[in-house]
C-alpha cells in the first residue's frame, strides 16, 4: 500500500450534513447509507493500491498516512476523483 486513508466518521458526517439544506432528511439518508459508502470507498481504495479505514474521529473529515509527501498528495488527488456520499447514493 502506498498510503492509508482514514475517514473520521464524526467529522465526515458533520461536513456532509452541512452541504444539505434539509438537515433531518439528510441525517436519515446519511445514516442509512454510510456503511455501504465506506465499503465502496474501501473497495475502490484496494483497487487503486490504497488502504482505507474509518474511525470515530472528529477533527477532520479524513487523514492520509503515507511514507512520502508525493504518495500523500497522490492519495489525496485520487480520493478527490471519487463521488462524495451524496453523489454516490443511488
Amino acid at each position: 500500500m502506498t498510503a492509508t486513508i482514514t475517514v473520521h466518521l464524526q467529522a465526515y458526517r458533520e461536513r456532509a450534513l452541512m452541504l444539505q439544506p434539509e438537515r433531518r432528511e439528510a441525517e436519515l439518508a446519511y445514516d442509512a447509507n454510510i456503511r455501504d459508502y465506506i465499503h465502496y470507498l474501501s473497495d475502490e481504495a484496494a483497487k487503486a493500491g490504497y488502504a482505507l479505514n474509518s474511525d470515530h474521529g472528529d477533527s477532520a473529515a479524513y487523514s492520509i498516512d503515507a511514507a512520502t509527501h508525493d504518495a500523500k498528495s497522490a492519495a489525496h488527488d485520487w480520493l478527490a476523483t471519487l463521488p462524495d456520499i451524496w453523489n454516490w447514493i443511488p
